[in-house]
């Protein structure tokens, strides 16, 4: 009976993750879902509370898949800051080209749904700092820290920008160059050398 439940809700998800993919959000309806996933509503129901459920199933899905891909690029021995860097958004950069309706599920639709929206928000600055360590690991605590949730913040929005219209045709440049880009942008923000400068310059409050 578990399994035939879990097999149940993976088709729910796998129905969702391509509707979310093609359609939109707006296309993912409970109805939609079931419909493509060959299951009645009350199918639905045993395996999610509410169409936001899925959606934030879905989307945790292609999150922790991005993690995946990106945790798992080999890094030659004795790499710098900005090898390690860059070998992650080569990963993440080829996750994205090899099923466009990724980018779509993390970047558009964020855009577009309110629940989706408020989700990514939480998540993203999670991936950016998981990127970030690799500037210095040791520092992963610091990057937690509410000093830094400024930088976190303006990079998270900076990057979702440059991949979102890199995969919509709106920037015209290689893989490589969008890679190379996006290492100089972390790089910049977050390098220790400009948070120390930042913290000698940023005005007390009286």
């Amino acid at each position: 009976m578990a399994a035939r439940s879990a097999e149940r809700r993976d088709q729910l998800v796998r129905a969702g993750f391509e509707l979310l993919g093609a359609e939109g959000a707006a296309g993912t309806t409970m109805r939609a879902v079931c419909r493509a996933a060959g299951l009645s509503l009350r199918y639905f129901y045993e395996s999610f509370p509410d169409r936001e459920a899925l959606l934030v199933e879905v989307y945790d899905q292609v999150a922790r898949g991005l993690v995946d891909a990106v945790t798992a690029e080999p890094v030659a021995a004795g790499a710098d800051e900005t090898a390690r860097i860059h070998a992650a958004f080569d990963a993440a950069a080829r996750y994205f080209e090899d099923d466009p309706r990724r980018s779509r599920i993390m970047f558009r639709e964020t855009l577009a749904d309110d629940t989706l929206r408020t989700h990514g928000a939480a998540a993203l600055p999670d991936f950016v700092r998981l990127v970030a360590t690799q500037l210095s690991p040791d520092r992963a605590d610091d990057l937690s820290s509410a000093q830094l949730s400024m930088p976190i913040s303006a990079l998270s929005g900076a990057l979702v920008s440059l991949f979102l219209d890199w995969l919509a045709g709106r920037v015209s440049a290689t893989r490589p160059e969008i890679v190379a880009y996006a290492t100089h942008l972390t790089t910049a923000i977050l390098s220790p050398e400009n948070e120390t400068r930042e913290a000698t310059t940023r005005p007390t409050t009286l």
